[in-house]
């Protein structure tokens, strides 16, 4: 496989960003540099595509990315979805339980062009401000969009999971993105099958998918992908399911991984 060939697919928080979320200047350029010979970047994601453009800034995306944990491709060039995967119907009777149960839980509704606060509490609140994206308050049945994902806010995260197993749910999967974040998804969507979806779109093979994550959700997308690499700030248990681990996300981990793609790969194109 040469370089050229490669589609490099990056998970932001934990990896492409560092503590403060910004893009370390390393990661810029080494970016930059593998574009310039040829390779295919884009991110994979729990957020929003708005969240994603404000996020890389002027950092070129040249294939659609992998939103909503897998619920959503979209092309960042032209500002619209690929495809959409939503979740069913039952998703709003899931997320009227958790509503119930946890008065005090915040919750974000993501469509593909829109993030919809159900319920705000300090958790979405924060959330919001950090990303500093536009967002839509409404209850649920305001909400015409097909839904694409649903996400529990609240701190005490042990008890929505806990919640999560006295109900059956066969059709949709619930997944943390971090330790206040609880999501629930299509049953059969995850960023594994994003980047599946992704590679039919760019007309290239998993094998040729290098992917990197630093979290839970980032699992199936370590396993679907040809070539895998894993910050050293992620979970132990994460960093196993990696071909190779990177420095931290706050010394550049995408670029440590450019290197590692760039002396396997580069002057094979000769």
């Amino acid at each position: 496989m040469k370089l050229n060939e490669i589609v490099l697919v990056s998970d932001i928080d934990g990896t492409l960003i560092d503590s403060a979320y910004r893009v370390p200047e390393r990661n810029r350029e080494a970016i930059q540099r593998f574009l310039s010979k040829g390779g295919g970047f884009c991110i994979a994601t729990g957020r929003s595509w708005e969240s994603v453009a404000l996020c890389v800034g002027d950092l070129p995306v040249n294939r659609p990315c992998v939103l909503a944990n897998g619920g959503v491709l979209y092309d960042m060039q032209r500002h619209q979805p690929v495809s959409v995967q939503p979740l069913p119907e039952t998703a709003k009777e899931y997320t009227r339980r958790f509503m119930e149960k946890f008065p005090q839980a915040g919750i974000e509704v993501f469509t593909a062009s829109d993030v919809w606060i159900v319920r705000e509490n300090e958790v979405t609140r924060a959330h919001m401000q950090h990303e500093g994206i536009h967002f839509r308050t409404g209850s649920a049945e305001e909400i015409e969009e097909p839904w694409c994902k649903v996400l529990v806010a609240m701190k005490e995260q042990a008890e929505a999971i806990a919640f999560t197993a006295s109900f059956a749910h066969e059709d949709v999967r619930f997944v943390a993105s971090s330790d206040r974040y609880w999501e629930m998804l299509p049953a059969n969507i995850d960023k594994g099958t994003g980047l599946a979806r992704l590679a039919e779109v760019c007309g290239c093979t998993l094998g040729q998918v290098a992917a990197i994550g630093d979290y839970y959700n980032d699992l199936e997308m370590l396993r679907a992908a040809g070539i895998t690499a894993v910050p050293q700030n992620a979970p132990e248990e994460i960093r196993a399911r990696a071909d190779v681990v990177v420095c931290s996300c706050n010394d550049g981990s995408v670029a440590d991984f450019i290197e590692y793609l760039e002396k396997h790969y580069e002057g094979l194109e000769e």
